[in-house]
C-alpha cells in the first residue's frame, strides 16, 4: 500500500499532465477538525485479512483518496493497517454482502439489482455515506456528474428538469415530448422526432435518472440505450435529432452540452465546480462509501472512526488536494453524513 500523506490544502499549484497548473480547492473553513477516539482492532472480523489488515473494496477511481486517507489515519492510529483491494464497481457489493470489506467506495448509487440480494441476505440495505461530490471532468477516469448533450447542429438553448423528464420518459402528468417543436424549435426541426439516447435502465446512470429525474416512469419508446458514455455519445454524434445523458465534460466537435436548470425560472448551469458544490446543478452526484451494518447493531468502532476522519476538516482536505479530482463537502453536508454514523438500522419490514 502506498502510504503517501497529503492532507494539506496549500495554495501552491500542482502540475497535471495535459492541463494547466492546478490549484488545490479550498475546503469549507467551518468543517470540524478530527478529534480521535480510541478503538480496538477486531481481529476476528471477516473483513480483516490473514495478515491483520482491514480490507477496503470498490472502484479503482477512489484509489488516490483512499491511499492518502489510510496513510493519514494510520499515523494517528498506528494499531490499524489497511488492505486496499479495489477491483472495480462490479465486485464492490459482493465484497460487502459477504462481509469481506470494511466498506466499498463507489462513484454512483447502488442499483436495485444490487440492493435486493444485499437486503435479503443482511436484513437491511447497505448504508450510503457521501464523502465528496463527483468530479467535473473525465480525463482521470473519475466518477463524474452527468450532463445533457445534443448534436452541434441542434439550436436548442436550454432544458429544465420537467422537459428532460418529458423527453426521456412517458406518463408525465402534463404530457410527454416526442417532437422538437414541443421544445420551441422551428423550421426544419418542427416535425422532427426527438431521439433520446442513454444507458440501460438498471445501470448506474439509468438508476440515477429513474430515482432523481423520472420518478420511476417508463422510458420513452423512442429511447435508445448503449453501454457507457463513449457508446452513448458516439451514437449521438451520428444523429442530428438525438439528445443524450452521459458523463459531464465530454463535448466534442460533433456534440455540445446543453445548459440545464431545476425549473423554467431557475438559472441554467453547465455543472461548474461552484454549482456542484452548492447543489444547484441538476445532475450533481456524489462519491459514496457503502457501509455494511446489520439491523439493531451499531457500526463497527474502527469503521465509524475512519468515517469520522474522512468527514472531518483533515479528511476533506485530502479530497480537495487531488488534482482535478473530487469536490469536498460543505460543513452542512458533512454533518448530515456524520449523523448517520450513530444510527442503528431497523430490520426490513419492522
Amino acid at each position: 500500500m502506498n502510504h503517501q500523506n497529503d492532507t494539506g490544502s496549500s495554495s501552491a499549484g500542482i502540475e497535471v499532465a495535459g492541463t494547466e497548473t492546478w490549484v488545490p480547492r479550498k475546503t469549507d473553513p467551518l468543517l470540524k477538525p478530527y478529534e480521535p477516539c480510541t478503538f480496538e482492532v477486531p481481529h476476528d472480523a471477516a473483513w480483516m485479512t490473514c495478515d491483520g489488515r482491514a480490507r477496503i473494496s470498490g472502484s479503482e477511481h477512489g484509489r488516490w483518496i483512499i491511499e492518502r486517507a489510510c496513510a493519514a489515519f494510520c499515523e494517528i492510529h498506528p494499531q490499524i493497517a489497511f488492505d486496499i483491494d479495489l477491483r472495480g464497481t462490479p465486485s464492490a457489493m459482493a465484497f460487502l454482502m459477504n462481509g469481506q470489506a470494511m466498506f466499498s467506495v463507489m462513484g454512483r448509487e447502488i442499483t436495485p439489482v444490487e440492493t435486493v440480494p444485499y437486503t435479503k441476505l443482511i436484513g437491511a440495505p447497505a448504508m450510503a455515506v457521501r464523502v465528496a461530490h463527483t468530479a467535473e471532468e473525465t480525463s482521470q477516469h473519475l466518477a463524474t456528474s452527468l450532463a445533457v448533450y445534443v448534436h452541434r447542429d441542434n439550436p436548442l438553448e436550454r432544458l429544465d428538469r420537467t422537459q428532460i423528464s418529458k423527453i426521456f420518459s412517458i406518463g408525465n402528468p402534463s404530457g410527454d415530448y416526442s417532437r422538437w417543436s414541443q421544445l420551441g424549435l422551428h423550421g426544419q426541426w418542427s416535425n422532427r422526432l426527438i431521439h433520446p439516447i442513454g444507458t440501460p435502465e438498471f445501470t448506474g446512470f439509468g438508476t440515477y435518472m429513474q430515482a432523481h429525474l423520472l420518478n420511476g416512469r417508463p422510458l420513452s419508446p423512442l429511447y435508445e440505450h448503449y453501454v457507457g458514455t463513449g457508446a452513448v455519445l458516439g451514437r449521438l454524434a451520428q444523429d442530428r435529432a438525438g439528445v443524450a445523458v452521459a458523463a459531464l465534460g465530454c463535448e466534442t466537435a460533433d456534440i455540445r452540452q446543453v445548459p440545464v436548470s431545476m425549473n423554467p425560472q431557475a438559472p441554467t448551469s453547465l455543472g461548474s465546480t461552484g454549482d456542484v458544490r452548492s447543489n444547484s446543478y441538476l445532475f450533481g452526484r456524489f462519491l459514496y462509501f457503502y457501509v455494511p451494518q446489520k439491523p439493531s447493531m451499531p457500526l463497527d468502532p474502527v469503521l465509524r472512526e475512519y468515517l469520522r476522519f474522512v468527514l472531518s476538516a483533515e479528511g476533506q482536505a485530502i479530497i480537495a488536494a487531488q488534482p482535478g479530482g473530487y469536490i469536498p463537502l460543505s460543513q452542512e453536508e458533512a454533518a448530515v453524513e456524520r449523523a448517520k454514523l450513530d444510527r442503528v438500522l431497523v430490520q426490513e419490514g419492522n
